[in-house]
């Protein structure tokens, strides 16, 4: 579960500007990695209803969140290459 790398300051100003997180992109996030709302809850440290109502667009994440869904998105990303032998040019 602990696969998310520590955000030093170099990652932090890498991800100044977010991604504007959409309640689609959000739950295509976790569908796609086969996240229910808790883990990916957990992953951000929020409850499973904060990531419900993300969702459903009735609220959004902060800036700080949206920092962590980039993040854990690219390591995610870069999980699934090394498991089907793909490589990033």
């Amino acid at each position: 579960m602990h696969f998310i790398k520590t955000l030093d300051f170099v990652t932090m100003f890498q991800y100044n500007r977010p991604m504007e997180w959409t309640a689609n992109d959000i739950k295509q996030l976790r569908q796609t990695y086969k996240l229910t709302l808790k883990v990916l809850g957990a992953m951000v440290g929020v409850s499973l209803k904060s990531v419900y109502y993300w969702e459903k667009g009735e609220r959004v994440p902060s800036k700080t969140t949206k920092i962590l869904l980039s993040k854990i998105s690219q390591e995610l990303k870069e999980k699934e290459g090394k498991k089907s032998g793909k490589r990033d040019f």
